[in-house]
């Protein structure tokens, strides 16, 4: 008895499987990659947009010359205490109040020093107790020098 030889269909067959395997598993790698690429993007995006919203209270900081009281004014749903201030963002990073807060944004006043004329604190931004970022702040207060006029 004589063995035929396999037939063209079965190698075609086969072709066709690992050519699917193949593809299933390079699909597999990129959809991995572009998912790795989103979470990349939107946590690139929420630490811009916490470095932004703390270079923003700095320079008020500074234009207010530490004066946590008048920065308060300029946020009307803040939580000031002591020498801390506490001002709430939402998901998009507009203020809302402090229960529907998905951001913390922090200023707290250190010592002072050279006699009061240096404030200087620090500021974090806080999501559900996670650090975004941290940036210290300082302003000079000139001395004002009477003139023996």
């Amino acid at each position: 008895m004589r063995k035929s030889p396999p037939k063209r269909s079965n190698l075609f067959l086969l072709e066709l499987i690992l050519a699917i395997f193949f593809f299933a598993l390079a699909s597999a790698v990129c959809i991995r990659l572009f998912v790795q690429a989103r979470t990349l993007t939107l946590e690139s995006h929420k630490q811009n947009q916490a470095l932004t919203c703390a270079k923003n209270l700095s320079a008020l900081f500074e234009s207010r010359e530490g004066s946590l009281a008048d920065i308060a004014e300029n946020f009307p749903q803040s939580h000031l205490e002591d020498s801390r201030l506490e001002i709430y963002y939402n998901e998009d990073w507009e203020l809302c109040p402090e229960n529907e807060n998905a951001y913390l944004l922090t200023l707290t006043l250190s010592d002072s020093s050279y006699e009061g004329h240096l404030p200087e604190g620090e500021i974090q931004v806080l999501e559900d107790r996670e650090l975004l970022c941290t940036l210290a702040v300082s302003c000079y207060i000139p001395i004002e020098v009477e003139t023996g006029e």
